[in-house]
Parts: C-alpha cells; sequence; structure tokens
C-alpha cells in the first residue's frame, strides 16, 4: 500500500511520538522515522496492560542501562531482547583424543559466534603433556575444518580437577548458511581423562 502523509501529522527529526499525534492517523497509516539515529525511547514505569491483541514496546532501567520491554495483554512484562541461538556437542563416553568426534552441526543463517562452554560429568585429572598450563581438558571448535582459535593457547578447557569451563575470545567467529562447526578433543586429562562432555556454543 502505498503511503500517505498528512499535513496534520508532521514527523520531524526529534520528534516524541505522541498520543495527539498517533490520533491524527487511520488504518494502514505508518509513522516514518525521520531520525538519523532511530526511534527514541525515554525510561519509564511498567505501563498498564494494553487491550487484548495489543502490546505496550517501553524503556526502562535494568542494572543502570536503558533497556527495551514490552507488555502484552495478559500482563507478562518481557525483555525484548537479541536473540541468541546454541550449538550443542555431546560426548557421551569417557573421553578421547581426536579429530571431529561427533557429527557435525550446520549453520542455517549468518551468526556470530559470541561464546563457548564446556561441561563434564568426571572432571579430568593429570596435566601431562597438556598445552596450556593448569589445564586437562583441550578442545578445538573448526569452521569448515579451520579453527576458530588460530590463537591456540585460547582453545576452550578446562582446569585440571574441574567440571567447566568457558572461552570469549575467538578468532574466528562469523558463520554463514550451510557452514558446518566439528569438535575435536586435543587432549584429556594424563590421570582420569574425563568423562561424558556437553560443549555448547552461543551464536548471535
Amino acid at each position: 500500500m502505498a503511503e500517505v502523509t498528512y499535513t496534520s501529522v508532521t514527523w520531524t527529526a526529534g520528534d516524541i511520538i505522541t498520543e495527539a499525534k498517533m490520533d491524527n492517523m487511520v488504518a494502514n497509516d505508518r509513522a516514518v522515522d525521520a531520525m538519523n539515529n532511530g526511534v527514541q525511547f525515554t525510561e519509564r514505569a511498567t505501563p498498564s496492560t494494553p487491550s487484548a491483541n495489543n502490546v505496550h514496546i517501553y524503556a526502562k532501567d535494568k542494572s543502570g542501562v536503558a533497556t527495551l520491554y514490552g507488555i502484552n495483554d495478559v500482563a507478562t512484562d518481557f525483555e525484548i531482547s537479541e536473540r541468541h541461538s546454541t550449538f550443542v556437542f555431546t560426548y557421551p563416553d569417557v573421553l578421547s583424543t581426536g579429530v571431529s568426534v561427533v557429527p557435525l552441526l550446520v549453520a542455517t543463517r549468518p551468526l556470530t559466534i559470541v561464546k563457548a562452554y564446556a561441561n563434564v560429568k568426571t572432571a579430568p585429572t593429570g596435566v601431562v603433556g597438556t598445552p596450556i598450563a593448569g589445564k586437562s581438558l583441550v578442545l578445538d571448535v573448526n569452521k569448515n575444518s579451520s579453527t576458530v582459535w588460530s590463537t591456540q593457547s585460547d582453545r576452550l578447557s578446562i582446569v585440571d580437577g574441574a567440571t567447566s569451563g568457558s572461552q570469549t575470545n575467538f578468532n574466528t567467529t562469523s558463520l554463514v548458511e550451510g557452514d558446518t562447526l566439528s569438535l575435536d578433543i586435543d587432549y584429556v586429562g594424563s590421570t582420569v581423562a574425563g568423562a561424558d562432555l556437553t560443549v555448547e556454543i552461543k551464536v548471535k
């Protein structure tokens, strides 16, 4: 439908969307943002519950940061946040070193890797031969068979005797549709290998 402009509804840079302006709009009209920096929301208290089939969007404080929220017609107040997904590898056995040790995972849309987590049920112990000081278990994640950690000291790892670890430093973070992720187990505990591994790759 073609955009309709009314002389009684004029939007200029820095305007605040008010009820008076909205009252001058009719069905199928749309407000066009004239601000170079987007639409600005000012923090406020949680609004009242909207009528059926409507939602209110507003900004309020979250730990000192202005954050966008919504409230729906059944009074559910929710944060409107960036969507995140997670890739999950599982290795339900005593750990053993190897390349691409579990089935591949496939990206279905453009994504960015933001964090990796590793958890085991049985902690690895013993650090003989490990390339990262104090770490018994060292893992690698590959995008299309190439490591996402060309800085190998940043590989996902678990401290000797612990059951979890995480990493937010990566050399490769971007994924496109069709890219594959694989998991290598590079080093295991030299005394107790560790067992029952879950690796989660958080993406956005």
